[in-house]
């Protein structure tokens, strides 16, 4: 990066710095710029994690435990919830990596041009372009569970195969997307990469994925209702069954 070049100059450069030390923003008022102790808010992301992979992992033996000697046999949807959790495990050790690097979670005016560095870029598009399928696992597993106990209805099939459709022609897509947005091409790095303008509306394809999300996840709950209703049970029973589906353990 040229000093002697204004447009190249970082937004908070200050001239009694060598280039590779030049903050990359000026601090807010009352804030002062703290490149060797830097505050980082990584930590709330590995409590996160340090909460979520136990409980993960319990979850996910309770139910191998169940399917290895309680109820003997695996069936399909017992494979993708496999798949699902060590995905989950996967991703959440890859944002612990990526919060252990020290670049994200920490203040922009605690950073210099010469944290820019490609490796956490890298990662970020890894952990970006994995969140897709991961995500349609957990959603297919639960489809095709689905699938497993009220396969004699042709109506309900229909709805649960139209989901896994759905589901999976958008979560690849948005994958596919940020691969194309974001990728560096022709000897590009990641940091040109992801500075451009088109890699910045991927933020719009997050938001797009969030709403989405709460839509399948509505979708999920709602489908087996009239199935679990109309069972030949009693109403105490259907209540229950009901409820297993809303804490999506079933």
């Amino acid at each position: 990066m040229s000093t002697s070049d204004p447009g190249s100059k970082p937004m908070g450069y200050l001239p009694n710095l060598p280039p590779g030390r030049q903050p990359l923003t000026h601090p807010p008022p009352g804030r002062t710029a703290n490149f060797e102790h830097s505050e980082s808010n990584s930590i709330r992301g590995n409590v996160c994690a340090a909460v979520c992979m136990p409980v993960i992992v319990i979850l996910a033996t309770i139910r191998i435990y169940n399917k290895a000697y309680v109820k003997p046999g695996r069936t399909l949807d017992d494979y993708t919830f496999m798949l699902a959790t060590v995905g989950a495990l996967i991703y959440i050790s890859l944002v612990i990596a990526l919060l252990s690097k020290g670049f994200f979670g920490t203040h922009i005016w605690d950073l210099t041009v010469g944290d820019l560095r490609n490796s956490p870029f890298q990662l970020v598009l890894i952990i970006e372009v994995m969140w897709g399928p991961f995500v349609w696992l957990i959603k297919l597993s639960l489809f095709l569970m689905y699938l497993r106990l009220f396969e004699v209805l042709k109506w309900f099939k229909r709805l649960v195969w139209a989901g896994i459709l759905c589901t999976g022609l958008f979560y690849i897509s948005t994958s596919v997307a940020k691969i194309v947005l974001c990728a560096p091409r022709g000897g590009e790095t990641y940091v040109i990469a992801f500075s451009k303008a088109q890699c910045g509306s991927t933020k719009q394809i997050g938001v797009v994925a969030g709403v989405f999300n709460i839509i399948s996840d509505l979708y999920l709950l709602l489908i087996p209702m009239p199935a679990v209703w109309n069972l030949n049970t009693s109403k105490r029973n259907r209540l229950g069954i009901l409820a297993c589906f809303l804490t999506g353990i079933a």
